[in-house]
């Protein structure tokens, strides 16, 4: 590991938008959310991950720099916007031991509720918030026509953040139709404001897995991997597959949904409706069927699933969105406007498929790690004067003592809480020292290119120190899953 790089030894907490769920259970290998996460993790390994993850789970182990705190998630996709238990989280944390330096927040519209918690235990002021917007609010959107005006609670969530990232320019159209919706909204944002906070994180496909093999009906299968639900374009779909040759053709639906939906009404009798246990079983399917599908017609901001099949050289028939320039690019072969394009297209679909999709997550991955290296050297991290205690924490910290629980029994015995702990912390990393990453607690430790520095630093203040103590009440425990 890099002890040079610039975000090494950075705290992020992660706080996930879990919309994947089987009962109570979090179905982690299906949500896309949580695969968004997921990369940005494996994108910093120089950083320590806090991660509130829904308490019935089987999410895996995600290596020594990874801390997972069950957490009490609402367990509903609307009911996740508008639910977030602080004393929950602050039951975990105890800021005498921890520390953090960025938010990594899926839910959005709760940037205000994660910072109003952090700050009620003294941190915070030097925390940075990056959204990731996986929905945008608007009239296209919304679930039913009376739901509450969401948006300006995304509006905040955008102001109180260093970045906020969208999937593409589209979202920020969907973002900019509520102006004229809304009277007294109506000047929207000012661009420069726009621009300085949103950036955007397109999503790639990955690499596909391995085919697992299991038997498949003997007809051309059109494969339509889309939530069912209106926005996905079911009508659409049902309507332009209706009169093919039944013998012929087969319209797989993978959303298992499909069967009893909880609106509107169930995929025709003569469409398959069949979810795949696994990422192989679904590899096998793409590679022997006809076509992928999409129909998706009204509110997108981004699609993944147009991507799988073109991903492994599979011709993928796609309804001519605006979003998909984005996603596939605007001169994409196989795009249909209109049901006669699309028969037309049925009827001569190569057999394999020669398209290079854009490196979406390189893209995304560059932005992120600029915004969090700009972050660094930012408003809230920079320390303009010597904290009173910087040079007593760089004393310990020499005399490898360096544990945050461990240098407060030095400097602070005799006080519970401060937000000035943060503020030493930053000033002690601009002069040398590193945290552990590896480490669950704030662990600070000067490497050796650094120590003749930060030892005349000691020096030239003329201060003396005695004994550096340990705490007798900490104990360091490995970091673990519960």
């Amino acid at each position: 590991m890099n002890i040079k790089h610039p975000l090494y030894g950075r705290r992020i907490l992660h706080v996930m938008s879990p919309v994947r769920w089987r009962s109570t259970k979090f179905m982690h290998q299906a949500d896309s959310n949580y695969k968004v996460m997921v990369k940005t993790i494996k994108w910093l390994p120089m950083c320590h991950h806090f991660v509130l993850v829904p308490k019935n789970n089987t999410i895996p182990s995600m290596g020594d720099n990874v801390t997972l705190i069950p957490f009490p998630y609402a367990g509903s996709v609307l009911f996740n916007r508008g639910f977030f238990d602080s004393k929950a989280l602050l039951k975990y944390f105890d800021f005498q031991k921890h520390d953090i330096d960025f938010i990594f927040n899926h839910q959005p519209e709760l940037t205000y509720n994660v910072f109003n918690a952090l700050l009620t235990d003294r941190i915070g002021m030097t925390v940075d918030a990056f959204n990731f917007f996986h929905w945008v609010d608007c009239d296209k959107s919304k679930p039913v026509s009376g739901y509450p005006v969401g948006f300006f609670r995304q509006m905040e969530a955008i102001d109180l953040s260093f970045k906020s990232y969208f999937h593409s320019p589209a979202s920020m159209e969907y973002l900019k139709s509520n102006w004229s919706k809304v009277p007294h909204t109506s000047l929207g944002v000012d661009d420069s404001v726009m621009k300085e906070k949103i950036n955007f994180f397109p999503l790639g496909v990955g690499n596909p897995t391995e085919p697992e093999p299991f038997p498949l009906p003997d007809k051309k299968i059109l494969v339509f991997n889309h939530r069912w639900n209106a926005t996905t374009g079911i009508k659409k779909l049902i309507k332009y597959t209706e009169d093919l040759d039944r013998d012929e053709w087969l319209v797989w639906i993978t959303d298992s949904d499909a069967k009893k939906p909880k609106a509107g009404k169930p995929a025709p009798s003569w469409m398959k409706v069949q979810n795949l246990p696994s990422g192989g079983q679904y590899r096998y399917l793409l590679d022997n069927c006809h076509a992928t599908i999409c129909f998706v017609d009204d509110y997108m901001t981004w699609n993944l699933s147009a991507q799988d099949a073109v991903k492994i050289n599979k011709p993928s028939l796609i309804y001519k969105h605006p979003t998909m320039k984005y996603v596939l690019g605007d001169d994409y072969p196989l795009y249909f406007e209109d049901k006669q394009s699309f028969i037309d297209s049925l009827k001569n679909v190569p057999e394999t498929m020669d398209w290079e999709l854009p490196n979406h997550d390189l893209q995304f991955k560059n932005n992120l790690l600029t915004d969090l290296e700009n972050a660094c050297k930012g408003k809230k991290k920079r320390i303009m004067r010597e904290p009173t205690n910087g040079v007593e924490w760089l004393y310990h910290i020499l005399q490898d003592n360096g544990y945050k629980k461990n240098l407060l029994y030095n400097s602070h015995p005799n006080l519970y809480l401060s937000n000035t702990w943060e503020k030493i912390r930053l000033w002690c990393l601009e002069k040398g020292a590193l945290d552990d990453p590896t480490s669950e607690y704030t662990k600070l430790f000067i490497p050796d290119e650094n120590k003749q520095a930060v030892e005349k630093i000691i020096k030239d203040s003329g201060q003396t120190f005695g004994e550096s103590k340990k705490n007798p009440n900490f104990t360091q425990i490995k970091n673990k899953w519960w």
